[in-house]
């Protein structure tokens, strides 16, 4: 599996963002209160992810990207320590579930956003 390039800073606070998926099934009834199922136990969260890089980094980073040993254009899972919500940050697997946003902040510094699927 790959890894997140230790070059490479980790997300910043500033917009980061944890939605867990839906586990439940809620089927409303004709009358009465609504039937509600879990669906599954795997827990799946998409995290809403931004870094800064610099031009050095933003060029590592898209050959990561790319790269059939890195995310493969966002189709492989990858390790990468994030802050997960249940008690400072932990390795986690993630691979991208959009395509990274990229744009210019300022003259040397690239801010990039993304949302990450992480199990």
């Amino acid at each position: 599996m790959a890894t997140w390039p230790t070059t490479l800073p980790a997300p910043r606070g500033n917009g980061y963002a944890i939605d867990p998926e839906e586990q439940v099934i809620r089927t409303q009834m004709e009358f009465g209160s609504a039937r509600v199922r879990r669906q599954t136990f795997a827990r799946v969260d998409s995290i809403k992810s931004n870094w800064l890089f610099t031009d050095a980094q933003m060029a590592i980073f898209r050959a990561w990207f790319e790269s059939s040993t890195g995310a493969a254009g966002g189709a492989s899972w990858f390790d990468i320590t994030l802050p997960t919500g249940d008690g400072g940050a932990r390795l986690a697997q993630a691979r991208f579930s959009t395509a990274p946003s990229m744009a210019q902040n300022g003259r040397r510094f690239w801010q990039v956003t993304a949302t990450l699927e992480v199990r």
